[in-house]
C-alpha cells in the first residue's frame, strides 16, 4: 500500500486545503483503523484524486489478502511445544 499512500501524500501536499485532499485523508485513516467511510464522496472527486483513491483501495485489498495468506500459513504449521 506504500506506493498509493505516497502518491496520496504528494497530492495532499500540493492541494492541502482542497476537499479532495480531505476526502483522501479520511479514506486513508478509515482503511488504517477499519472505520467506516462514505464511498459516495469518491464519485464527486475529479479524475486524478479518484484514481488515487482506487489505487489505494486496490493496494489495501491486495495487502490484506497477502496478510491473510501469511497468517493462514502460520496457523497451518504444527504447534511448537
Amino acid at each position: 500500500m506504500a506506493n498509493a499512500v505516497k502518491n496520496i501524500a504528494r497530492f495532499i501536499r500540493k492541494n492541502p486545503d482542497g476537499k479532495a485532499a480531505s476526502d483522501l485523508r479520511d479514506l486513508c485513516m478509515a482503511l488504517e483503523s477499519s472505520a467506516s467511510f462514505d464511498l459516495g464522496c469518491l464519485y464527486q472527486l475529479d479524475k486524478k484524486p479518484f484514481e488515487l483513491a482506487i489505487d489505494l483501495l486496490e493496494e489495501w485489498r491486495f495487502d490484506r489478502h497477502v496478510f491473510e495468506r501469511r497468517l493462514q500459513k502460520y496457523l497451518d504449521e504444527p504447534a511448537e511445544e
